[in-house]
C-alpha cells in the first residue's frame, strides 16, 4: 500500500470518528417524565368563620387547603369553577383561617361579583362623613388586600364585566403595582409576598363570562364538585345522596341538564329531615328546586326517598275544640 493510500484511509477514519463524537454531543438527552407534585404538609380540618368545620379534600394527590397556601407562597393565582353550594367559598375560608386577625377575621379579603360591580367596588371610593359632611376616602377590598398583604377572593367573578376586572391585570401579570386613579393623592402600592387572587365562578349561570385575558392570568384551574362520601359522614340521608348521584349520571349522559343539589343543599336537607321529618324535608327541597326541573326532581326523590308535593302554605290553623263542661 502506498503512503498516499495510507494517509487517505487514516483521514477517512479520523473524519468518521469526529462525526460520531460530534453526533454524540448533539444528541438530545432522553426526556424524563414530569416530576410529581412535591409533598405539601396537610393543613387538616379547619374551622370556618361561621363556626362550621371544613374537611380537606384531595386535589390530584395534594390536600386542597395545603395547595391554596402553597399557591399563595408562589403567587400563583387560582380559578375555581363549580355549581353553587359545592364548597368553593368554604375552601378559601378554611385555607386561610389560620391567618385571621382582628382586621381580617377570615385572613382574606372578599368581594362578591354581580353584573353591576364597578371599579370603585374593588379599589374604593369617596364617602361623605355624616358628621362633618366632608368626603373621605373609603378603601375597597382590593386596596385593603394589598395594604394588609392578604389574598383577594373574587367570588362570582364570571358575572363581573371584563372591563372592570382589568383593574386586576397589572397586579396579576408581574407588574405588581396598584395605582388608584380615583384618588391621585394615594401613591402606587406595591404588592407583597402574601397577596394573590382566587377566583370562583359557575360558568353555567346565565350571564357568566370570563375574558381570555383574565383566564390566562390564572395559573391554576380546577373544578369543585360535592363529595358525597363526606356528605354521608356528615349525616346526609342516603336517599338524597342516591338521588343526587342519579341526576349527576344523567347529566353526564346528556339526558338531564337541570338543577342538582350540592353540599350546602344536602346539609340543609339533613337538618330539616332531623327536625321536621322526611316528608317535610322532601317537600321543601322540591320547592327549592327550579320549576323547570321539578318534575324530574320529584320523580328521582320519590324513587329514593318518598313522593311529595312542593311545600306550600295551607289554610289557617284552627284551635282544637274544647269539650263542653
Amino acid at each position: 500500500m502506498s503512503i498516499a493510500e495510507e494517509m487517505r484511509i487514516h483521514c477517512e477514519a479520523e473524519l468518521a470518528r469526529s462525526q460520531t463524537s460530534s453526533s454524540a454531543k448533539r444528541r438530545p438527552r432522553p426526556k424524563t417524565s414530569a416530576a410529581p407534585v412535591s409533598h405539601l404538609t396537610p393543613v387538616g380540618v379547619q374551622m370556618r368563620p361561621n363556626g362550621q368545620k371544613y374537611h380537606p379534600r384531595n386535589l390530584a394527590g395534594v390536600e386542597d387547603l395545603a395547595f391554596l397556601r402553597d399557591a399563595r407562597r408562589h403567587r400563583e393565582h387560582v380559578l375555581m369553577d363549580g355549581p353553587p353550594g359545592a364548597g368553593k367559598t368554604a375552601m378559601v375560608e378554611a385555607a386561610f383561617a389560620a391567618d385571621a386577625t382582628n382586621g381580617h377575621p377570615g385572613g382574606v379579603e372578599t368581594i362578591v361579583g354581580t353584573g353591576s360591580t364597578e371599579v370603585p367596588d374593588f379599589v374604593g371610593t369617596f364617602v361623605q362623613n355624616p358628621a362633618t359632611k366632608a368626603y373621605e376616602w373609603m378603601p375597597g377590598p382590593l386596596m385593603r388586600s394589598v395594604e394588609n398583604d392578604v389574598p383577594l377572593f373574587v367570588d362570582e367573578i364570571a358575572l363581573i364585566d371584563a372591563r372592570v376586572l382589568s383593574v386586576l391585570y397589572p397586579l396579576m401579570d408581574g407588574r405588581d403595582e396598584l395605582r388608584i386613579e380615583m384618588n391621585p393623592t394615594l401613591p402606587p402600592m406595591k404588592v407583597g409576598p402574601g397577596w394573590f387572587v382566587i377566583g370562583a365562578c359557575n360558568r353555567d349561570v346565565p350571564g357568566a363570562h370570563l375574558s381570555d385575558a383574565l383566564v390566562s392570568r390564572f395559573d391554576h384551574h380546577f373544578q369543585v364538585t360535592t363529595d358525597w362520601d363526606l356528605a354521608a359522614d356528615l349525616g346526609v340521608p342516603l336517599g338524597l345522596i342516591k338521588a343526587a348521584k342519579n341526576l349527576e349520571e344523567r347529566k353526564a349522559q346528556a339526558t338531564y341538564e337541570g338543577w342538582i343539589p350540592q353540599m350546602r343543599d344536602a346539609l340543609s336537607f339533613a337538618e330539616c329531615f332531623s327536625r321536621h321529618g322526611q316528608d317535610f324535608a322532601v317537600a321543601s327541597l322540591l320547592r327549592k328546586c327550579p320549576a323547570a326541573d321539578r318534575e324530574d326532581m320529584a320523580e328521582t326523590l320519590a324513587s329514593n326517598l318518598a313522593p311529595a308535593e312542593p311545600l306550600t302554605l295551607g289554610a289557617r290553623m284552627r284551635k282544637p275544640r274544647q269539650g263542653r263542661k
